[in-house]
This record gives structure tokens, C-alpha cells and sequence, in this order.
């Protein structure tokens, strides 16, 4: 029973950290004490049912897939926006600077992740054309910036999002300190940023591998001095990996101070039923195999500077067709969802 609760806790902190992004150990009173850190808020959408309906057995042959409100639908994939969010000066509403879509597919048994560039530019619901990162400061921030990210993204690129997620980047210094660093290596062009921008005391690192503190990993996930937007997201995944590693390796006393220090700062429509139940499936979910995907992909967008700045159209028939391609597979609902 002991390794079993033991064996909940580290999946719940797996999972956590996985989906940032990227998140029943001594009685289940601890564990919801755990999970009652996280900011929870109400889900004002119509629900068809709850999540991860295609995890029970026999559940994922029977999901009904179609085109539920105009958008492509399927029970048996849950997606889930990860917004990793930062604000740079006092009484700003903050960045969503990172969007990640994870689908978690049973019914084709993977694991997928869509990076949506910050530069899209996009119909902003209610807001006219803008960058897509606008979408979240635009509605105010938190919940209502979440859920205008998330209208954007079902308007351009016509899929349902079930949930989203929001980080707050405070949670990174936090979690890899507790954890003791994380890996990376740097290029000398890296290294020189971190060195003289990073609030940290140690600046004499060059190009190759180190074990970067919390304000280290943070200010490198943030570089925009050198290379592109695809570099930076980039970056920023293998930090999200690094600190998945750690996370695996680390002992649970470990595990438990990172999560006590870091769920108050994550901010979720899921419930808190549901997040247990990604949880209690957690093993099985991150031994699917995990595939990428990228919007826009290339040869469906155009560079164009305009007076918002630098940005990228899409060509959105191409970024749909190819979007839900990627999330759906084979079985691309095809008629309405009853």
C-alpha cells in the first residue's frame, strides 16, 4: 500500500510538470492537500462529458467523435492548453509567452504536443487582428486571458480545446532549485546572455553543459537576443525535460517540497476529480510515444512586418487541415457530433 501511494504522489508531480509545459503518498488527506494548492476555477463552457472518458475500459472504442459547435471534436482525445505566463513590470497582466497544446489520445494510444508561435497573427475575438500572445493580456490576464486564448485558438484553427492550464514562470526558479538545477548545454552566444542578464551570482559560464540554478534556467527559456521564436520554444522545452528528468530521479521528500512550493502558483479549469484521474493514469499516459507539432508548419505562413511588428500569417485552411490532421489521425470526425 505504501509503495502504491508513494508510487500516485511522484505521478501526480510527473504530470504536473509534464503539462507545464512542461504535473497517495502518506494517506489520501495529504494528497488533497497537495492538489487543493492548485488555483482552481469554474469551467463556463457546455460540458459533453467528463475527461478522459477513453481511459476506462472499452470506453475509447465507444468515444463519438464528429464536429461538435463548428469545431472537430473527439471523447477519446482531451486536449489541454499549457500557457506559461510572466509579467515584466508591476500591475502588468502578464504574457501568455509559451502556448502548448497536450492531447492526451487514447483512442490511437500518444501523446501529442502543438506549439502555437506567439507571432501568429490572428482575429482576435471581439478584438480585431492582432499577435495570438495578445489574446490573454487583451482579456485582462488569469482566467479571462485563458479563456480568450482559447476562443482565439478554436476560431482560427477550428478544434475543440476541452481545458487549459495556466503556469506562472515564478514556478520555475522555485522548482528547479528544489530540485538542484537542471542540464543544459549552452552555446557561447547562450552562455554570454545568461551571464551578464540571469540574477544569479555565478557568471563566468561558456559554451557547454552545466547545471543551471532556477534564475538561470528562467532568464535562458527567455532569451530573444539571439536567434528566432522557434529557437526560444525550443529552449524552452529542454528546460520543461530537464526538470521531467529530475523529477524522475528525485526522492519524494524532494518531490513534495517542489510541488508545496509551486501548485499555488498553477491555475486550472480542469477539476480537481479530473486532475486526480490524469494522475491515477499518469504511468500509462507518459509511456505513450510523444509526437510534435508545429503552428503555423512550414510553407503555411508569411513573414510580414506590420504595425503590431513583426509577424506570421497563416494560411489557415492549411493550418487547420494539417492541425487536425496531427490531433485526429485517420479518424477526422467528419459529421456532427450527436
Amino acid at each position: 500500500m505504501k509503495k502504491t501511494k508513494t508510487a500516485l504522489l511522484r505521478n501526480v508531480a510527473i504530470l504536473i510538470v509534464s503539462l507545464l509545459f512542461l504535473v497517495v503518498g502518506s494517506g489520501f488527506v495529504y494528497t488533497d492537500h497537495l492538489l487543493g494548492k492548485i488555483n482552481y476555477v469554474p469551467e463556463p463552457k457546455a460540458q459533453t462529458g467528463p475527461l478522459f472518458d477513453g481511459t476506462q475500459s472499452g470506453a475509447t472504442e465507444s468515444a463519438k467523435s464528429g464536429m461538435l459547435g463548428g469545431l472537430y471534436h473527439d471523447d477519446a482525445v482531451t486536449n489541454i492548453l499549457l500557457l506559461g505566463v510572466d509579467d515584466y513590470q508591476a500591475r502588468d497582466t502578464g504574457r501568455s509567452d509559451s502556448m502548448m497544446l497536450v492531447s492526451v489520445d487514447t483512442r490511437h494510444k500518444k501523446l501529442k504536443s502543438t506549439s502555437f508561435m506567439r507571432d501568429l497573427y490572428v482575429a482576435i475575438p471581439g478584438r480585431g487582428s492582432n499577435k495570438l500572445n495578445a489574446a490573454y493580456s487583451f482579456n485582462g490576464g488569469q482566467v479571462s486571458g485563458a479563456e480568450g486564448v482559447v476562443s482565439t485558438i478554436e476560431a482560427n484553427f477550428g478544434v475543440d480545446v476541452d481545458r487549459f492550464v495556466i503556469i506562472d514562470f515564478k514556478a520555475f526558479p522555485k522548482i528547479i532549485d528544489r530540485l538542484g538545477g537542471v542540464t543544459i548545454t549552452l552555446t557561447s552566444g547562450e552562455a554570454k546572455l545568461v551571464n551578464a542578464y540571469s540574477d544569479d551570482r555565478r557568471h563566468n559560464l561558456t559554451a557547454g553543459t552545466y547545471n543551471l540554478s532556477g534564475a538561470q534556467a528562467l532568464y535562458y527559456s527567455r532569451i530573444r537576443a539571439i536567434g528566432d521564436d522557434y529557437e526560444r520554444t525550443q529552449r524552452q522545452r529542454k528546460v520543461f525535460e530537464s526538470i521531467v528528468s529530475k523529477m524522475k530521479t528525485s526522492n519524494l521528500p524532494t518531490v513534495l517540497s517542489a510541488l508545496s512550493d509551486t501548485l499555488p502558483l498553477v491555475t486550472t479549469n480542469m477539476t480537481k476529480n479530473e486532475v486526480v484521474s490524469m494522475a491515477q493514469n499518469s504511468l500509462t499516459y507518459l509511456n505513450y510515444p510523444v509526437s510534435g507539432h508545429r503552428v503555423p508548419g512550414d510553407g503555411e505562413f508569411q513573414p510580414e512586418a506590420l504595425s503590431v511588428g513583426e509577424v506570421l500569417v497563416p494560411d489557415l485552411d492549411k493550418c487547420k487541415q494539417s492541425l487536425a490532421s496531427f490531433l485526429y489521425e485517420s479518424d477526422l470526425p467528419d459529421k456532427v457530433y450527436q
